[in-house]
């Protein structure tokens, strides 16, 4: 078991596990980046676009939102099964939630799991056939694994305050789980679902990333802590080799087929990030700047995503930079094309809230609890459930 660096808590660890205990408070939030992103309340929506809910038949003819039954209580969405259809979660009692399968276009919501434990992430594979789902129990978390049928393909319970994942787009078989206890001490497995086996592994630090079939990388924080940057490591598994790739990586993400890493200019421009996207292990394909805010424990990096199969990258920009407890300036959704390095402006005006596109990019899921449609071809704004 080892212990988590000072570093390590501060700043990429808010990312995930901080945003899940406090947005549970209110029916949880998402996505894992930055605590500090919640802290925009100020800058909200843009009351032009948002639609008034029109009945299930309606909506453009498009997008029929959820009706939740009276026994039924919304959760969260869970991201996306294709274009039309994504993974939702409900709670019918205090020791009952659902996952459903739902088609906007149709309507259809199909029953997939039912926990007698509150579930906590819904993970869909990234090739949309499998669902990885965490069932969390005092002092103990239940990791489960079913095809979009609904039938258990593997399933077993680890000793943990927190679980997170990563499964490998490279080979869907394998996904890295690390486990940590209430003191925040961590332990890591490789699961292999070709024989339903969970090793534990020894890794530098829990929040990891693939980067090809057998190759994860992790940022190498100092021992002592003060830092907010860290050299970006690779580590094969099967060679036990690690190198070093970039130094002075503030956030960095996995996001297939890209490596993407936020650098942060602290001299001149103060303030000003650098995303950068790597293919391939060391193939650079675009970078641009942003402006980001800064917080107690370093900057916010806006909330973002892939869209459009990983042609363009979408991000949330702040107008300006400026302190993040003080900034009412709004942001921008920016989609950005990763082969032209052109941009251009989505919506305006929008909070700095989790993000999960629709593989075609043509819709967006919106809010900590993902419960907003942002139809990027129509610039309009749903709400989700009815």
């Amino acid at each position: 078991m080892k212990n988590i660096k000072e570093s390590t808590y501060r700043v990429p660890y808010v990312i995930g596990v901080i945003l899940i205990i406090i947005t549970s408070a209110s029916a949880l939030s998402g996505c894992i980046q930055k605590l500090e992103s919640s802290l925009h309340k100020r800058a909200g929506h843009s009351l032009e676009r948002m639609k008034e809910l029109p009945s299930p038949s309606f909506l453009g003819g498009e997008i029929i939102p959820i009706h939740i039954g009276e026994q039924e209580e919304f959760y969260k969405s869970a991201g996306w099964l294709s274009d039309s259809e994504i993974l939702y979660v409900s709670n019918k009692d205090e020791n009952t939630s659902l996952l459903y399968s739902y088609n906007l276009g149709t309507g259809k919501a199909e029953l997939l799991y039912r926990s007698s434990q509150p579930i906590t992430t819904a993970v869909p594979s990234p090739d949309k056939k499998k669902v990885l789902i965490h069932s969390a129990a005092s002092g103990e978390g239940l990791l489960t694994i079913i095809d979009l049928s609904g039938a258990e393909l593997y399933s077993t319970s680890i000793q943990s305050y927190e679980l997170t994942f990563e499964w490998n787009p490279f080979d869907e078989n394998l996904i890295m789980v690390s486990a940590f206890t209430e003191e925040w001490d961590f332990s890591s497995y490789l699961l292999d679902l070709r024989n339903n086996k969970l090793d534990e592994i020894q890794l530098p630090e829990p929040f990891v990333r693939w980067i090809s079939k057998d190759v994860l990388v992790y940022q190498d924080w100092d021992e002592e802590g003060m830092e907010l940057t860290a050299p970006l490591k690779s580590l094969s598994l099967n060679e036990s080799k690690t190198e070093t790739l970039f130094e002075d990586i503030y956030q960095f993400d996995s996001i297939e087929p890209y490596l993407m890493t936020v650098k942060v200019n602290d001299k001149e421009d103060q303030g000003l990030g650098l995303y950068s996207f790597i293919r391939d292990g060391d193939k650079p394909v675009a970078s641009f700047s942003a402006p980001l805010l800064t917080s107690f424990s370093g900057w916010v990096v806006p909330f973002y995503d892939l869209m459009e199969n990983g042609k363009s990258f979408i991000y949330l920009k702040a107008n300006r930079q400026g302190d993040a407890d003080l900034y009412d300036g709004g942001f921008n959704l920016m989609r950005y094309d990763l082969e032209s390095q052109k941009e251009e402006m989505v919506f305006s005006e929008l909070a700095n809230e989790p993000l999960s596109c629709s593989p075609s990019g043509e819709m967006c899921l919106y809010g900590f609890q993902l419960e907003k449609v942002l139809n990027i071809e129509t610039n309009e704004i749903f709400d989700l459930v009815y």
